[in-house]
């Protein structure tokens, strides 16, 4: 089998963990938010992290400190903006819930994130045979996500109030709930850019040992670690002003530290699985790999929002409006994979 096609399965692997991630948060009972975030911040964007960089990484820490600052600049940078991004995640999805949530943010990040590396990693080849199915692949997928959130805001009619398990503690309304998944969107997209232009420091990593199929991880470990410092700063000004710390000695804490490390071994799982799997799929593969990648996410992120309830209620039509715009996306992942075929 052509790495292509290997890689390409890596990333469809990678779209199942990320799709599925932000589920155990639902199972974490008796927390706030704050506390949910605090811990998946800890344990995914720092532990895990730079666990599994320094496990997969030789001489991690003596690459970077031999990185120059324009090698390190765009991961710095692109991965503060994320971590914005990453905070009114959390709280748009806990407004909308699982599906609407995903399809909004994701769908967002999924167009920004493959639009920009395109113009900036190919721009004589956007009018190519590739570029046109590629672009057709994205209009395919906003229609999916367009009739998508239809579906979500028609449920909300029906039902009269948030549904499912993630949005029982919902902050915001439903309007506000988009509008942040929005923001959240514009901001998140700059991870795959972030990783679309630290290529010197993936070179700098290989020139020192790095395995290859292994060293996109130094850009990782850098990126959420500048994120991740953002959102814990921000979950301890909400655990001081909330005074949400003693929600640690809830019965049950134990459990939801579980649920939050399952969170966080899914998430940083999906995004070093994208990493090889769009390195060995060639100089297209952060442009067609994270169309896969993002279209998949969404598609498993609403199959989850109905496993657990956000449907209930709703009617039958609005159901198939809902199931209709998970097929449109599902067709944009058949165009975007054969699209790198070409």
């Amino acid at each position: 089998m052509s790495p292509l096609f290997i890689g390409l399965f890596i990333v469809i692997t990678a779209g199942l963990f990320q799709g599925s991630f932000a589920m155990p948060m639902s199972y974490a009972r008796s927390w706030k938010f704050e506390n949910s975030w605090m811990m998946f911040s800890l344990l995914g964007m720092v532990g895990l992290n730079l666990l599994v960089s320094l496990l997969t990484i030789p001489g991690l820490f003596a690459i970077i400190g031999a990185a120059t600052f324009g090698e390190l600049a765009p991961a710095i940078f692109f991965g503060i903006l994320w971590g914005l991004g990453a905070i009114t995640f959390g709280l748009g999805v806990s407004s909308v819930g699982l599906a609407l949530g995903y399809a909004t943010v994701l769908g967002t990040v999924l167009g920004m994130g493959t639009f920009v590396p395109m113009v900036v990693l190919h721009p004589s080849e956007i009018l190519s045979a590739k570029g046109i199915l590629i672009l057709l692949g994205l209009l395919v997928t906003f229609t999916g996500i367009g009739v998508s959130g239809a579906a979500g805001i028609r449920k909300e009619r029906e039902q009269g109030k948030a549904a499912g398990e993630i949005t029982r503690n919902a902050r915001f309304s439903m309007k506000m709930g988009i509008l942040i998944c929005l923001i959240s969107g514009i901001c998140s997209s700059s991870i795959n850019i972030g990783f679309s232009l630290s290529h010197p420091l993936i070179e700098r990593a290989l020139s020192m040992g790095a395995p290859e199929n292994w060293a996109g991880n130094v850009i990782w470990v850098v990126l959420f670690i500048s994120g991740g410092i953002l959102n814990i700063i921000y979950c301890s000004y909400l655990l001081i002003r909330n005074n949400s710390t003693k929600e640690y000695n809830n019965p049950g804490s134990w459990k939801n530290l579980g649920w939050m490390a399952l969170m966080s071994a899914f998430w940083i799982g999906s995004f070093i699985a994208y990493g090889a799997g769009s390195t060995m799929m060639g100089a297209w593969g952060t442009v067609i790999g994270w169309s896969v990648y993002m279209a998949l996410s969404i598609a498993i992120a609403n199959f989850w929002g109905i496993l657990q309830g956000e449907w209930v209620g709703a009617s039958r039509k609005t159901r198939l409006l809902m199931i209709r715009g998970i097929g449109i996306i599902i067709l944009a992942i058949v165009i975007f994979a054969y699209s790198g075929t070409i």
